[in-house]
């Protein structure tokens, strides 16, 4: 046995994931498959443990009452699913039905309805994993009609996949949110993260930038998290999931704000738990030599299996295509020492085999197709298959392949061939290397001047076929052009490959004289490496290789010189002259050429220039581009490699010095919270230099003591880095957490934040914020001062109310306040805090609903959150005075009405007490809150009475309990449903027909038609769009001015548009043009059906590719 650490799973596994506000164009309009485990852990034979998971992503109840899920390709094993079974919008139920329900192997499953309607169905999958990984839709309900629909990952029954995400604009700002799983286990961190479109900046009261407010809700959980976009507009968070900070099991619901726009998303948190596994049962598997064959052939089968069973033998046999036996037999294996030994055949076929065997293709009366071997070995079963195909020979004396045509270094490549006329025992065989592309400036030989060759002799079977492999040397000397070559007295075949560096990127040229660099881009001071191939090397009578003349020019076609001397002068007084900045290269045996320069800044400044190459009267160019990375306007650019660390964690400064001079050095001086400094310095290259420091790995030991003015030392806190060069001086902040994932740098020197903007009075008023703490000297020293709070009135000219100060701890600072309801009246107040010379201000509004002096009598306001409720249904009783009074307690009772005696009990209803009597104390501003709990049953219902009793009054108030309405079956037209898919249709034009139809006796109308145009070349979407015109040639949709729809219908307020075509109504919902998948959507604007009539679908484009899925739905008829 093992143990493994696996998810909660069970037979039928319900969770429901509450539904993202809004809906995405991509989510499916039905019950779908949403996960399939074809292959778990353990034995599929013995337990009941594959299952598939359904998804209603629908808005209303379905009743899946005879349902069937089915095998649609070998076992073809269907279950039904139990009468009543009904699934709720956005509920997942998960099925298991018989052991080996489905194959493991090219399975596709189907969901059908009662009537035998396909409603969904899976592509072909195959699981060969026995673990806990399963085939998903990527996220809940998501299906675009494709099979990147689905993903290959750990499984998730019962569970939610992920949703994806909503992202909301308002007035041109957009935030999206993300988060890195959708499913995290106690323990890890869920990293949660996103972008906005734009930085957004408030004005008033002060200037400052625009939060990112990010708020988790979950069971029993609420968390609220204030960003900043950074530097890319984007921002990132990390909540850690453990049990100690109230994390439950469950689904949390994400939601960001920004300027207004929002975005949500969900995750959920589970439990690990420890299973354990029982030893699998061994397998068996069958294998043929060839995957076809010819008659004439012999077929060699193997077999081998994990678990070798005593005294067991192997029973097999084969099955032509007509059904009938041809082989039969049964296989025992003979275990040498290390129980890899095999009997019944030989072992060079399959040496790992335990059984072997081969039998003969008869040449007589073949019959051709697919051959099937059934084995069986003691439980364990196993097939394979073979094909037998006519023998083609080509009208030639011998044939020739390769497996490919281009190779990399140290490929293997497989030769191949046949003799088609006489049969030899052998041919003779070369392979000789044509052409060298490789050269290097060192020895003759490193640089290709001795080709690749190899000679033998490949020997001929008994059917003409012959094969031959050989290995390419991994040296750069060996790529290039090989000739293959068999060869004898009857003939000979010829067969050419290529080696390249990159066989997939790899364009052949067929150019005389080529030329390329291997960048195009450059910056000052990089090597340049130029390379080229003439076709025909070139002999001068002194039988030395024409060289090929290298120059350069720049963009005016002006040749670049440096300054040089001639012969006779010696010296630089005499003065020098212009000489022309060119190379000579001389081409190897295969014509190949190759030199190396530096693109210095001598030579060289921003902007584009031409490689020249001149070959006899042969010539060609390549251009190039020079880029400056210091040209910019700032003299020092430096950058932290992120903001937070922690203890033991590396902090790395890289810089970009513009024009300094190389070699000279950087002053960089750390300036650590407690004010010591260490000074380092780094050497510049090329105006670019990197410096790294690693933090200590421990905190500081604090000694204990009575002083509080001795400042604690610690290694957390805000460090300083100071950089520094002959001119110029920069600095960079970062901050040393214990919780570097959830922690944040503020770089602002003074903040000021509250629990809430609106306050009762007799409430506490929550002030905390950050501060950057002042350092004084070079040293760093930090210098303990306090943060001072105060409450202002907001009304000119602003009296201060209450004051407070505290000092820091580590940047943070917090405060409370008490807001007496006596101070504290109707309006805004502001809150200000003052650090050092900096300064921050916030405000709040204080909601008093008490009334002060005047004539008007004191009262209990007493209300309910609703006036009607259901059983079952809990209902919230809350009350106030209408004055500022202390009161002891409140006592609440709820009676039910009784109908025959209500005439006789005066003022109050008489009746029974629901429950006791409820002694309530008040909250500090007088007001109360009680939760009652309606009984949940028919003898609920009827009038209730709540009585609250205080010191100077008694209140009562009356709610009703009355029926639960009926649920909602949805529409009336809905009966049988049936759904009409056409995929993957290349055409220019499609038509699709909305016509009624009858099905197992039923007759159907069309609902709705459904159309998504996919684009599969990114770059191609902005040249494919659709135009949709009715039968009449009206354009209901496309880009033309005279179509109905032109844009996106998806508004704040909808995601469709209502248009007129040939007197009738219809909603339109259309995803706009110039998108990858293009989408529409066309149905009857009230509750009725789609006319008898042709909808023409018009794919705009020229040689672009594109593939059109369309459905239309159907519903029963009343």
């Amino acid at each position: 046995m093992r143990l493994v650490p696996i998810l909660i799973f069970s037979i039928l596994i319900i969770g429901i994931i509450p539904a993202a506000v809004g809906q995405t164009d991509s989510i499916a309009s039905n019950v779908v498959i949403n996960e399939v485990e074809l292959n778990p852990p353990g034995d599929d034979s013995k337990s009941i443990i594959e299952w598939v998971e359904l998804y209603n992503p629908t808005d209303t109840e379905i009743d899946l009452s005879g349902w069937h899920i089915a095998s649609t390709t070998v076992l073809k094993k269907t279950m039904t699913i139990d009468s009543g079974t009904t699934i709720q919008p956005n509920q997942f139920l998960t099925f298991s039905y018989l052991p080996v329900w489905f194959t493991d192997v090219s399975e596709s499953i189907e969901l059908r309805d009662s009537q035998e309607n396909i409603i969904d169905k899976t592509p072909t999958l195959t699981d060969l994993k026995n673990d806990f990984t399963s085939w998903q839709r990527l996220y809940d309900g998501y299906d675009t009609n494709s099979p990147d629909d689905w993903e290959f990952v750990v499984s998730t029954a019962g569970s939610t996949n992920g949703k994806l995400s909503i992202q909301e604009e308002v007035d041109g700002v957009s935030i999206s949110i993300d988060t890195d799983k959708s499913q995290y286990l106690f323990g890890e961190a869920a990293t949660i993260n996103g972008k906005v479109s734009e930085k957004v900046f408030v004005y008033k009261p002060y200037f400052q930038p625009e939060k990112i407010i990010l708020d988790i809700t979950g069971p029993s959980y609420q968390n609220s998290v204030t960003l900043f976009p950074d530097l890319n507009l984007n921002y990132k968070t990390t909540i850690n999931l453990q049990k100690v900070l109230g994390i439950s099991e469950g689904t949390y619901d994400v939601s960001v704000s920004y300027a207004g726009a929002s975005a949500q998303t969900t995750f959920s948190v589970g439990t690990q738990l420890v299973e354990e596994i029982e030893g699998e049962e061994g397998q068996l598997t069958i294998n043929t030599n060839e995957e076809s064959f010819i008659p004439g052939q012999t077929v060699t089968m193997s077999a081998t299996t994990s678990d070798i069973v005593q005294f067991a033998g192997l029973k097999f046999k084969v099955i032509d295509p007509n059904g009938i036996e041809i082989e039969q037999g049964t296989l025992f294996p003979n275990l040498d020492a290390n129980k890899k030994a095999v009997r019944g055949g030989t072992l060079t076929a399959n040496p790992s085999a335990q059984f072997t065997t081969s039998f003969f293709m008869n040449t007589v009366k073949p019959v051709y197709g697919t051959y099937r071997i059934i084995g069986e070995y003691s439980t364990q079963q196993a097939t394979t298959t073979f094909e037998l195909v006519k023998d083609e020979k080509e009208e030639k004396t011998i044939s020739l392949w390769t497996d490919k045509d281009i190779y990399s270094l140290g490929d293997t490549v497989k030769i191949t061939g046949r003799i088609n006329t006489v049969w030899i025992p052998a041919l003779d065989l070369e392979i000789v290397q044509t052409k060298n592309i490789a050269i290097s400036k060192k020895t003759f030989e490193d640089s290709g001047g001795f080709a690749y060759k190899e000679t033998g002799v490949v020997r001929i079977a008994g059917d003409g076929t012959f094969s031959h492999e050989f290995k390419v040397p991994t040296k750069e000397t060996r790529l290039g052009d090989y000739r293959i070559k068999v060869s004898k007295d009857i003939g000979e075949a010829t067969k050419s490959v290529k080696v390249v560096r990159d066989p997939e990127s790899f364009v052949e040229s067929k150019e005389p004289l080529s030329l390329s660099t291997d960048k195009q881009i450059y910056e000052l001071g990089d090597k340049m490496i130029i390379r080229g191939s003439a076709a025909i090397p070139v002999q001068r009578s002194s039988f030395e290789i024409q060289p090929v003349e290298i120059y350069l020019t720049d963009d005016k076609n002006n040749q670049l010189s440096i300054v040089g001397l001639p012969k006779e002068v010696k010296v630089r007084e005499r003065g020098g002259v212009d000489v022309a900045y060119k190379y000579t290269a001389v081409p190897d045996f295969s014509g190949n050429y190759k030199i190396e320069t530096t693109v210095n800044r001598s030579f060289f400044g921003e902007g584009t220039y031409f490689v020249n190459a001149k070959y006899g009267d042969l010539s060609t160019r390549v251009s190039f581009v020079v880029d400056d990375p210091a040209k910019t306007g700032e003299r020092l650019t430096v950058s932290l490699n992120k903001d937070v660390f922690g203890l033991g964690e590396k902090v790395t400064v890289s810089g970009l010095v513009p024009h300094f001079v190389q070699g000279n050095k950087v002053e960089i001086t750390v300036i650590k919270p407690n004010g010591e400094t260490d000074r380092f310095s780094v050497i510049s290259e090329n105006s670019r230099f990197m410096w790294s420091w690693t933090i200590p790995s421990l905190e500081k030991q604090q000694k204990i003591g009575l002083n509080e003015r001795i400042i604690k030392e610690s290694n957390f806190g805000i460090y300083k880095i100071r950089l520094s060069t002959s001119s110029v001086t920069k600095e960079l902040l970062f901050k040393v957490s214990e919780n570097p994932l959830e922690d944040t740098l503020l770089k602002e020197p003074l903040t000021i934040s509250t629990a809430k903007k609106l306050y009762k009075p007799g409430e506490k008023l929550k002030v905390n914020g950050f501060v950057q703490q002042r350092q004084q000297g070079t040293e760093g020293l930090v210098v303990p001062e306090r943060v001072s709070v105060k409450i202002l009135s907001g009304k000119f000219p602003h009296p201060m109310i209450q004051e407070g100060s505290v000092y820091p701890t580590q940047g943070v600072y917090k405060l409370t306040f008490d807001l007496p309801a006596t101070v504290f009246k109707d309006g805004e107040y502001k809150i200000q805090a003052k650090y050092q010379k900096n300064k921050a201000e916030t405000s709040i509004v204080v909601d008093d609903d008490f009334e002060v002096g005047g004539d008007a009598k004191l009262a209990l306001n007493v209300n309910f959150d609703k006036e009607k409720y259901h059983p079952g249904d809990t209902v919230r009783i809350s009350g106030k005075p209408n004055k500022l009074v202390f009161l002891e307690q409140y006592e609440v009772s709820v009676i039910k009405r009784s109908e025959k005696t209500s005439i006789t009990c005066g003022s109050f209803y008489c009746g029974t007490h629901v429950g006791p009597v409820i002694s309530i104390r008040p909250e500090p501003n007088g007001s109360f809150t009680y939760e009652f709990k309606i009984p949940d049953k028919p003898s609920s219902l009827g009038k209730y009475e709540t009585i609250v009793d205080i010191e100077f009054d008694t209140v009562s108030k009356t709610f009703e309990v009355v029926e639960k309405p009926p649920e909602d079956t949805g529409d009336k037209i809905l009966g049988k449903k049936l759904i009409e898919k056409e995929n993957r249709i290349p055409d220019r034009s499609i038509e699709i027909l909305t016509k009624e139809k009858t099905s197992d006796g039923k007759d159907l109308a069309p609902r709705l038609v459904q159309a998504s145009l996919l684009t599969p070349i990114r770059g191609d979407e902005t040249d494919v769009n659709m135009r949709v015109t009715s039968e009449s040639g009206l354009c209901v949709i496309g880009q033309n001015s005279d179509c109905l729809i032109q844009e996106s219908t998806r508004s704040k307020d909808s995601i469709f548009t209502t248009v007129e075509i040939d007197t009738i109504q219809y909603k339109i919902r259309y995803s706009g043009p110039d998108a990858r998948l293009e989408k529409f959507s066309i149905q009857p604007s009230k509750d009725a059906f789609l006319p008898d009539t042709k909808w023409n679908v018009d794919v705009i484009k020229e040689n672009q590719v594109s593939r059109l899925y369309y459905k239309v739905n159907y519903v029963e008829l009343e």
